[in-house]
């Protein structure tokens, strides 16, 4: 049984590029500090805005090092493609099945 894995590069491509540019569009900065308040719920608001706006920086890197990792996948995936078929088509009789 044979399993063909087709890529269509163009269509992966772009939405890679898509994911990049909202992963760079995102707005991490947290809201301004509430200052002159002592209530105890706006001084945790404040902390979580904070840890917030840490995770959200922390979700971008990570998000733009894994787009930036696939293409370089696909990169590898579209050459190894090309060297397999120019392998196959330097038989001379093009492809046959190994056993």
């Amino acid at each position: 049984m044979s399993v063909e894995v087709k890529i269509v590069y163009a269509d992966v491509e772009t939405q890679l590029s898509d994911i990049h540019k909202s992963a760079e569009s995102l707005d991490i900065k947290a809201e301004p500090l509430i200052t002159g308040n002592t209530m105890d719920v706006i001084t945790k608001l404040t902390e979580l805005s904070i840890q917030l706006e840490r995770l959200l920086g922390s979700y971008q890197t990570l998000l733009i090092k894994n787009c930036n990792t696939t293409k370089k996948s696909i990169a590898f995936m579209r050459e190894s493609d090309r060297d397999i078929s120019s392998a196959i088509h330097s038989t001379g009789d093009g492809a046959r099945r190994l056993m």
